[in-house]
């Protein structure tokens, strides 16, 4: 049997999500890396604030994603992104790739330095 969650607890942790973001929250792409050590950065977009709207079965929607139009770039590909505060806290860290992954790059996954990077849509789901 799966472990799975209510929706009310789901809805809990991704507006929680959302809070702790707070203000200035950015959307981060980078080389690789963890959580704890989340990587080399190749670009930043600053999001909305709030970052997204009030969850609905767990889903959260992100809102205006600014896009980064000078990226640092680098030879290597992208491999993961973070959420994370103003601040630089990382509070989500995930999986890039050019399809069937976390957050899916339509353009390539090397970014080089100058280039714009942007963001069309972004959701987060807390997991059943």
């Amino acid at each position: 049997m799966a472990v799975t969650h209510s929706t009310a607890f789901r809805d809990a942790v991704a507006d929680l999500v959302d809070s702790t973001l707070s203000t200035s929250a950015k959307l981060v792409f980078r080389l690789a890396g963890t959580v704890g050590t989340p990587g080399t950065a190749v670009a930043t977009l600053s999001m909305a604030n709030p970052a997204f709207g009030s969850s609905s079965s767990g889903v959260i929607t992100a809102g205006t994603i600014t896009s980064d139009p000078d990226a640092d770039g680098s030879a290597s590909p992208v491999a993961t992104a973070t959420l994370q505060t103003g601040a630089g806290t990382v509070v989500v860290h995930c999986a890039v790739a050019a399809s069937a992954s976390d957050i899916n790059l339509s353009g390539g996954l090397t970014v080089g330095a100058g280039d714009t990077v942007a963001c069309s849509s972004l959701t987060y789901t807390a997991m059943p």
